[in-house]
């Protein structure tokens, strides 16, 4: 009998099987993903989706990007800049204030958020003065609708009792925490170092102001960690009840990201032990009663993204993972992305940068892909597919192309390959995945790619 359940494995097994299996692949956050998206982006493309939004009247979800933090941590990959520079800050701010007067006078009919979130760098790094500024203006521009859910990632170090009254004034519910580890050799390093106390008490400030619900990041494969201190982590964090959790494998790409360099490979753990160190997050999650949530996040059963993938409406955009589909999603500041159906638009990476483009009157625009009829199916089934566990090819009436219809032929023949090592199941005409496949989405995902032949000199991190 075929086993589809990877805790009914020997690991040796799963082990075996993962090596066998394990490839580089994107992580589908887009599709098509970022290094297929051409510079210069078509602004008239961009301006004709911001005007067609205004139009349709629809909510939609904003992310805003605030680059700066105090301490660079060594395993970081966003966009982050280590500054101590208030006047940067400033400048940086001024900009992103005349780019959200910008974009929002192009709507020409007010719209609202359904979704606003905040990320960086470290978004309560900011003054609380120059934050509470730029949120005002964000909400006074584009208001929340009915119910609108808003959010923000922080670094406890930085975020004072300020920052969370006014962060609770202005409505925000949701706040995201990045601890990685708790164990002080760990901590030491990757430069990003507290304590149990001190994550512990932070929640407890954050929920005594009103936030519903908070998410803790964690991540595995860092230097000096082993299982053991990794179990131990991880049983602390689920005994803080957080309603969600991430838990991220750490790419380790120092060719791409100078600062990685400082990281010594001999102490980063060998690739069975960062296997096992999944294994053993979902085993004492699982315990402890959180559901799985798409490829690498926890949340409790009554938590929304729960219920949602429960009920297959599970959905993801560059903020995470959400419970509306379609959502499209307007992003403002350096490196920020858009997402629109028919169009990805990325801002500038550099703060500076997109400053100066700013300040000489141009939208910071710096690449982007417009999406075709075959680009929008084939999103659609691969976002499917990596949050809700289904796999399958709708009729796609709007495409109308032979080679389309051969790739998704071509695609089901591949995962339905995966059928005998138990990672899918038939369903109807299409494939579930199981326990055990969730382990391998990204594989799943990967043959409905048609770009990823294209992409040969792109380094992606590992799919599992």
């Amino acid at each position: 009998m075929i086993k589809t359940n990877w805790i009914d494995i020997p690991e040796d097994q799963l082990f075996a099987m993962v090596e066998e299996l394990d490839t580089r692949g994107p992580r589908y956050t887009s599709y098509p993903t970022v290094p297929v998206w051409k510079a210069p982006l078509n602004r008239e493309a961009y301006t004709n989706s911001l005007r067609r939004l205004g139009k349709e009247g629809k909510a939609i979800a904003v992310y805003v990007h605030l680059p700066f933090c105090r301490q660079r941590c060594l395993y970081c990959g966003c966009n982050a800049h280590i500054t101590h520079d208030e006047a940067r800050i400033h400048r940086y701010m001024d900009a992103l204030e005349t780019e959200v007067r910008k974009v929002t006078d192009e709507f020409k009919h007010p719209l609202t958020h359904s979704q606003l979130h905040l990320g960086g760098g470290t978004p309560t790094y900011v003054p609380v003065s120059r934050l509470a500024k730029l949120l005002d203006l964000v909400i006074e521009r584009i208001p929340g609708a009915e119910s609108s859910d808003r959010s923000i990632e922080v670094d406890p170090r930085v975020t004072t009792d300020e920052h969370l009254d006014l962060l609770a004034e202005r409505g925000f519910t949701r706040i995201s925490a990045g601890l990685q580890d708790l164990n002080a050799d760990v901590q030491h390093a990757v430069r990003r170092e507290y304590t149990f106390l001190e994550i512990s008490e932070f929640i407890e400030r954050a929920r005594s102001r009103g936030f519903l619900s908070v998410n803790i990041d964690l991540i595995y494969g860092l230097p000096m960690q082993t299982r053991r201190t990794w179990k131990d982590t991880v049983q602390a964090v689920a005994s803080l009840r957080p309603d969600r959790l991430a838990c991220f494998g750490y790419a380790h790409l120092p060719a791409r990201m100078k600062h990685q360099q400082a990281i010594h490979e001999e102490d980063l753990p060998t690739s069975r032990d960062r296997l096992g160190m999944l294994f053993d997050a979902h085993r004492i999650f699982g315990a402890e009663g959180y559901v799985g949530i798409g490829m690498d996040h926890f949340a409790l059963p009554e938590d929304d993204l729960a219920v949602a993938q429960d009920e297959g409406r599970l959905w993801r955009n560059f903020m995470g993972y959400t419970t509306t589909r379609g959502l499209e999603l307007l992003g403002l500041g350096c490196s920020g992305i858009s997402e629109f159906t028919d169009l990805f638009a990325q801002n500038i990476s550099s703060p500076e940068v997109y400053a100066a483009a700013i300040e000489q009157g141009h939208l910071p625009l710096e690449r982007g892909h417009e999406l075709s009829a075959d680009d929008r199916v084939t999103k659609q089934i691969i976002n499917h597919l990596m949050c809700n566990l289904e796999v399958h090819v709708p009729d796609a009436a709007e495409v109308n192309d032979e080679d389309f219809f051969a790739r998704m032929k071509n695609a089901m023949g591949c995962v339905g390959s995966f059928e005998p090592l138990g990672l899918v199941t038939k369903n109807g005409s299409g494939y579930h995945v199981t326990q055990l496949g969730q382990l391998f989405v990204r594989n799943l995902a990967m043959p409905f790619d048609r770009y990823l032949r294209e992409q040969s000199n792109v380094l992606f991190s590992r799919t599992v």
